[in-house]
């Protein structure tokens, strides 16, 4: 898996799919651990080696052929869809991932330990979370396990009754929707038995996709380590880069000059990719690459694109891989039609001083000006955007930080948890890609983040029908970030602040 290919406060994404229907039960004795500790006994672990395994994909209009070296420990997985090229694994013990730019993440598994349904698994003795429902009658029959945590989405694993294999997992949101993952074709490899076709399905046509292993060998293998990542600025570049900026209501707008034509971009830490209209990419005459759906209060298609040449200020860029998303808003005065994602922002520091409404690059190996006199916050980008570190009234969190958001949101089940929170006499209109969401404004107490607190922060409340992502508590927006001077520093993992005075 290589994570989704943008996401524009796609912490509210919706799951599209209908809810499953009730299976038809028969009542069992077998209990969660016992049927989880025959499933791992049933599907081996790989025996220690060298192996290298090729399999292909198709899905969402476009053909991908993979390729993955393991080595003990490591792993390394390249994979050619259409044009592109991208890439992950896991060397040492770091996770790593690499986009169609080349953009290079490191990753801190943070998914892994916070996300309830797996750790309710890994807990199968001791959590209240996973029940067994019961056998399905029709052939083959099947175990039925729920995992049902707090805070996490319902979800259903389903067992072969005679050989324990896990045959189906259906995961279903808070909005009743569900996805789908089928296993067939299981094939013992090294003393593992692993599935050689693996289906997914949402309920849309269009996001289907059948995945197949085509061969798992013993083979020498070379891994060299992570690769570098592609950056915006070249490594010559040494002195700082300002490059022009727009600060209004909208957000952070930058000039962008395509062709001989000039674009306004938004300048957006909440999304994980370059972005650009269907409109545009149509004008330019760009071939598009691959067709899927997303939502996002609304549904929409997801395309690719290549744009030979770009310029920002004195900045250039090729060849660059852009999301095709719908981005143009018939009432936007300020004609947005693109936006500066994870490519852009991992290429350099990026400097925002929110007072003087100025927007100035560093080079990625260096440190930010006046470095002493900034409190470091970490961040994490394990999704291609910047997750933090904050509390309100002391309950700590973690936050998306996304400029391209006026307001700052909390997530239900993190709002459920403050003590005081006052209703605001006013209903936040937030605009997102698939359509327009009315939130609900409050007050809260005693709002964090790195070396300020704020005794009264204003929030939006998003409706019930949102899924409330664990993984995340809320994302912080422009209103809290420009009372700071801010420097995303995404090589070091780092964002350096400094209150404005």
């Amino acid at each position: 898996m290589t994570g989704a290919r943008f996401a524009l406060a796609a912490l509210l994404v919706l799951l599209t799919t209908a809810a499953a229907p009730a299976p038809q039960l028969d009542a069992t004795s077998m209990t969660p651990a016992q049927l989880l500790e025959r499933a791992d006994k049933t599907s081996g672990t790989l025996t220690p080696g060298n192996y290298l395994r090729t399999y292909m994909s198709d899905g969402g209009g476009l053909h991908t052929e993979g390729v993955t070296k393991i080595s003990g420990g490591d792993r390394e997985t390249v994979e050619h869809t259409g044009p592109f090229t991208t890439a992950f694994g896991s060397f040492h013990g770091q996770q790593w991932r690499q986009n169609e730019n080349g953009v290079v993440i490191l990753l801190s598994g943070f998914h892994d330990t916070a996300d309830p349904d797996a750790n309710a698994l890994s807990r199968a003795d001791s959590s209240t979370a996973l029940h067994v429902l019961g056998v399905t009658h029709n052939a083959p029959q099947q175990y039925v396990l729920e995992v049902a945590p707090i805070g996490g989405p319902r979800e259903r694993r389903y067992y072969d009754v005679e050989t324990y294999l896990l045959n189906r997992i259906e995961i279903t949101g808070s909005d009743g929707r569900t996805r789908v993952w089928t296993f067939s074709r299981y094939r013992p490899v090294f003393n593992e038995l692993i599935p050689y076709t693996v289906r997914y399905t949402d309920g849309r046509p269009a996001n289907d996709s059948v995945t197949q292993i085509t061969s798992f060998a013993a083979s020498p293998v070379s891994i060299a380590g992570i690769p570098a990542g592609r950056k915006l600025l070249p490594a010559s570049q040494t002195k700082p880069v300002e490059i022009p900026a727009i600060f209004n209501e909208d957000g952070i707008i930058v000039p962008v000059k395509i062709g001989r034509n000039t674009y306004n971009f938004a300048l957006d830490s909440g999304s994980d990719s370059l972005g650009l209209s269907p409109r545009i990419a149509a004008e330019l005459g760009y071939k598009r690459y691959g067709l899927s759906k997303a939502n996002i209060a609304g549904e929409f298609d997801v395309s690719q694109t290549v744009v030979p040449d770009l310029g920002i200020g004195d900045l250039h860029l090729t060849n660059a891989v852009f999301s095709v998303i719908p981005i143009d808003q018939p009432d936007d005065k300020n004609h947005i039609v693109g936006v500066l994602g994870l490519d852009f922002w991992s290429s350099a520091i990026v400097g925002i001083d929110f007072k003087n409404k100025t927007v100035t690059l560093y080079p990625a190996n260096t440190s930010p000006p006046d470095a002493a006199s900034l409190s470091a916050m970490p961040i994490v980008l394990d999704d291609g955007v910047p997750r933090a570190p904050a509390s309100v009234e002391g309950v700590q969190g973690y936050f998306l930080l996304d400029t391209g958001s006026a307001s700052t949101i909390i997530y239900r089940h993190y709002f459920d948890q403050l003590r005081t929170k006052t209703p605001l006499e006013v209903t936040l209109e937030t605009r997102w890609l698939g359509g327009i969401v009315d939130m609900a404004g409050y007050s809260v107490d005693d709002f964090a983040m790195g070396p300020a607190q704020f005794k009264h922060a204003s929030i939006a409340l998003p409706p019930a029908t949102s899924d409330d992502n664990p993984d995340y508590d809320g994302i912080i927006g422009r209103n809290i970030m420009e009372y700071y001077q801010m420097y995303f520093d995404y090589e070091g993992h780092a964002v350096y602040l400094r209150p404005n005075v």
